[in-house]
């Protein structure tokens, strides 16, 4: 629809760009995806994953402002007359053949014009959306939604005679569409008559002339139609006057109709002068009366276009006036040759679209930019910083819960201490670590290693290797006893852990396990997962003592027992540590692989009646340096299984504890490719991509311009 030449007061989005621009998910994404894969994911994915219709919204707008922009070029011609005028045979000039069987043409009044009849060209309804836009862009124009031109001529016809809507029917404007205007590259608004009297009760002047004011921002040009022998008639001069009150700006021409063969083009365009030069009449058509022979030389059949020589075509089973401009000079008036620019047809090329394009385009161009500024961008950008605000809380669980299984804290939370996962790699280093650094009288009475030659196959044969008499055996069942009672450190099982997770907030922090409900969407899963966890950390807990180390501390502790000291339960220091040991390695048997011992070297010193070496231990700082090293990197370890079991991101850096007034960064474990199951359920971590927002603002900035 409308004009080609008017100057741009506004930057057009160029739509392809901007798609390609949405569609990106490779250098130019919008959206970061780092979790649970490393990935790219470009607006509209994102937009999808979202808010699916919105993202339906934004294309359909892009759509329509692609489309539209191309449409709106076309201009359009508002064309009026008095009755039997032959306006609407102008207007059925530039139409299909379909298309002029719908207009209604004819002398009587039964056959002519009472509603205002919009033709556009095919193309607009192409696009639906933009389609139904425009109809309600027009309609709001007009103060009335249109009505469609029925595609049956007799139906259409009692449309165009509003033969049965009345006076009210008046301000319901028809629209129609027609393929010839798409080749013209024009629309039509055919109206009513301007000066029409009301008797025929179809509307009076005074409501005609409000509502082609209306309807003037749809109008390129205004074409009033004559014929010959109104060239002073005052109703042609109320016609020309109206449309210069209620459209100043827009070009004024006329097209006179029915001229017969005694008047020359120079006549004509002479005898209205006087009004073309009052109302500003740009430029005077004319077109001969087809019904009379003598008219023919008069008639172009042929017109010049450049170096080629274009026909005219015209039916002779149904003809039309064929309208050219008329000139003052005889020689270039018919029957001479005439150039393709004089002709009617051509005066699309020549004409602007009128300012509904501009306000029709903007409308939609700023529904566009709401749509990906105001409302796009921000639920994207929301969805990330909620995703990162999610994860940070279930960060948050995760990381209590494991802080709770491997330290003693205050009631306020601070941590006192922390405790290791006591597994056999390290029951076995601190094991040989105290016998090898023990003076020679500890060692009496105790064999290390001889007394099971090969694997042991169960309790008894471990607790025979480290505590090897009957009394030791029965010290170490007392200290299993009280790892069971929780007296002494922390066994850690699959209900313990989900009783753990919960109790810092998993239901209100896992979205993807709980769905906002106090029990797991799925428990078996979760039942499973839990399990997992601890199966899979204890066959990735590699972590040792340096070796050095760990040899100076057990030399500086075992200077710290005075000589042939006896405990009371009538085992040696060596012995009754080794006890403790064993007791450890008898709790798998008793629970299953699934379960973690989790104490301090204090306490298991302590639990055996060592006061002295616990008490070394507790304040060596050699002694707390290597046991919280490795007992941080089990947290570490612990930690990061959980958030790739749960589906948590577990961040990067990693977390730091605060123990004491040191705070401790969990160091990067060494985890087994092969244990690092995924699972099916994440929480997923976006990020926008700051770089997308600048480009965006290159192409359409969120403040129109």
């Amino acid at each position: 629809m409308f004009g080609q030449k008017r100057r741009k007061k506004y930057s057009q989005i160029d739509w392809p760009r901007l798609q390609a621009l949405l569609e990106d998910d490779a250098r130019r994404a919008a959206v970061e995806c780092l979790y649970p894969t490393v990935r790219n994911e470009s607006f509209l994915t994102a937009l999808r994953r979202v808010d699916p219709q919105l993202a339906a919204d934004v294309m359909a707008l892009g759509r329509q402002v692609f489309h539209g922009a191309r449409l709106a070029e076309y201009p359009t011609l508002a064309v009026a007359g008095m009755l039997n005028s032959g306006k609407t045979s102008l207007v059925a000039s530039l139409l299909s053949s379909r298309g002029r069987e719908r207009t209604l043409r004819g002398v009587a009044n039964h056959q002519g014009t009472h509603r205002f009849v919009l033709w556009l060209p095919e193309k607009w309804r192409q696009e639906e959306s933009l389609w139904q836009l425009l109809l309600e862009d027009f309609g709001n124009a007009v103060g009335e939604p249109p009505e469609l031109l029925a595609d049956q001529p007799d139906a259409a016809h009692e449309q165009y005679n509003n033969r049965s809507g009345g006076a009210g029917a008046l301000g319901i404007p028809l629209v129609a569409t027609d393929p010839a205007l798409d080749e013209l590259g024009i629309g039509l608004l055919d109206c009513p008559d301007i000066v029409s009297d009301e008797v025929f009760g179809v509307g009076s002047p005074e409501r005609r002339r409000e509502l082609l004011g209306k309807a003037s921002t749809f109008c390129s040009a205004f074409l009033v139609v004559s014929t010959p022998s109104m060239a002073r008639d005052r109703s042609l001069g109320d016609i020309l006057q109206t449309i210069s009150d209620l459209m100043p700006g827009i070009p004024r021409l006329l097209a006179v109709n029915k001229i017969r063969p005694a008047q020359t083009p120079e006549e004509v365009l002479d005898s209205f002068d006087p009004q073309a030069s009052k109302f500003g009449v740009e430029r005077v058509y004319g077109a001969y009366d087809f019904e009379i022979p003598k008219s023919d030389p008069f008639i172009p059949k042929t017109a010049k276009q450049g170096d080629h020589e274009i026909t005219i075509e015209n039916s002779t089973e149904d003809p039309l006036p064929i309208f050219f401009s008329l000139s003052k000079e005889a020689d270039n008036n018919p029957p001479a040759e005439i150039s393709a620019d004089r002709l009617l047809t051509q005066l699309t090329t020549e004409l602007e679209r009128p300012e509904s394009s501009d306000r029709f385009l903007m409308g939609r161009q700023a529904a566009l930019r709401r749509a990906i500024w105001d409302v796009g961008m921000d639920t994207v950008e929301s969805d990330a910083q909620t995703s990162i605000k999610l994860t940070q809380r279930a960060r948050r669980t995760l990381l209590d819960t494991t802080i709770s299984l491997f330290t003693k804290q205050t009631p306020g939370g601070a941590i006192t201490e922390v405790r290791m996962h006591q597994s056999g790699r390290i029951v076995r280093q601190l094991a040989d670590a105290f016998c090898d650094a023990a003076p020679w009288y500890a060692r009496w009475g105790v064999r290390i290693n001889t007394f099971i030659q090969g694997r042991a196959k169960a309790a008894t044969d471990l607790i025979k290797q480290y505590a090897p008499t009957a009394l030791a055996e029965k010290y170490a069942e007392s200290i299993k006893e009280k790892f069971k009672a929780k007296k002494v450190g922390h066994l850690v099982d699959p209900e313990d852990l989900d009783g753990s997770l919960r109790r810092f907030g998993a239901p209100l922090t896992l979205p993807q396990w709980f769905a906002g409900e106090n029990d797991p969407v799925d428990p078996a899963a979760w039942r499973q997962v839990m399990n997992d966890v601890l199966q899979t950390f204890d066959e990735n807990d590699r972590v040792q003592f340096d070796s050095d180390q760990l040899r100076i501390v057990a030399e500086e502790m075992w200077q710290q027992i005075p000589r042939h000291k006896k405990l009371a339960f009538g085992l040696t220091p060596l012995a009754a540590m080794l006890a403790a040991f064993g007791s450890i390695l008898m709790l798998p048997f008793d629970f299953g692989t699934s379960i973690l011992a989790n104490a301090s070297i204090v306490e298991l010193l302590a639990a055996a009646g060592l006061t002295a070496f616990s008490a070394y231990w507790a304040g060596g700082k050699n002694a707390q340096t290597l046991s919280n090293q490795a007992a941080v990197e089990q947290m570490s370890m612990f930690y990061v299984l959980l958030c790739q079991r749960i589906g948590i991101d577990p961040g990067n850096p990693l977390p730091s504890i605060q123990l004491k007034q040191t705070k401790i960064p969990f160091p990067t474990p060494n985890l087994s490719v092969s244990s690092v199951n995924d699972t099916m359920r994440h929480l997923p971590v976006y990020r926008m991509r700051d770089s997308f927002r600048q480009e965006l603002s290159g192409i359409i900035p969120r403040q129109g311009k």
